[in-house]
């Protein structure tokens, strides 16, 4: 019935299950598996008003509030916050590398032959169509809910915006 598979992992408990049941159909169907893990550019701000109105909610904790004027930085001030976000970045890109390998790995332990995996900066919801699209799969398979717990309450959640945008079947699994 299945002949290609994905499923988006992020390391939650729910993407855990998305990957139990996406590891499951590929190995019942012979189907291929990708997995996929998007990270979010650390560009991405909330608006002012949203970040407060997240934190009076208790949403979000409230950020530190910064008493000085940072206009006049000096350079080498300037210079450790770049290499701050370098290593930040790296760090990132480091931590999704190892939860995509670890779900290769336990993907190949339930039986699955053929996987690929994918790790990428973007929106997440675009970059898991995308990646279906690319691989012409039939199945998209994604845990109800992940660690975007302000982002999906405000914008609407990741796997509601791929099983609505989907040009294949999806499963979401909770």
């Amino acid at each position: 019935m299945f002949t290609s598979i994905i499923v988006a992992f992020d390391g939650s408990p729910h993407a855990t299950r998305a990957l139990e049941s996406a590891a499951s159909l590929a190995v019942e169907n012979k189907a291929s598996l990708g997995i996929i893990h998007v990270i979010e550019p650390s560009h991405m701000t909330i608006p002012d008003g949203v970040q407060r109105m997240a934190e009076v909610e208790h949403v979000i904790k409230p950020a530190p509030k910064l008493l000085i004027n940072l206009e006049n930085m000096p350079a080498e001030v300037a210079n450790s916050l770049t290499k701050t976000a370098a290593e930040s970045q790296r760090v990132a890109f480091q931590l999704a590398d190892f939860m995509v390998k670890r779900a290769k790995d336990d993907a190949c332990k339930a039986g699955v032959e053929e996987i690929t995996t994918e790790v990428i900066v973007g929106d997440p919801a675009e970059e898991i169509l995308i990646f279906a699209s690319s691989r012409k799969a039939d199945l998209i398979v994604i845990g109800s809910r992940g660690f975007g717990k302000l982002k999906s309450l405000l914008l609407g959640s990741t796997s509601h915006k791929v099983t609505q945008h989907a040009e294949c079947s999806c499963l979401t699994v909770k």
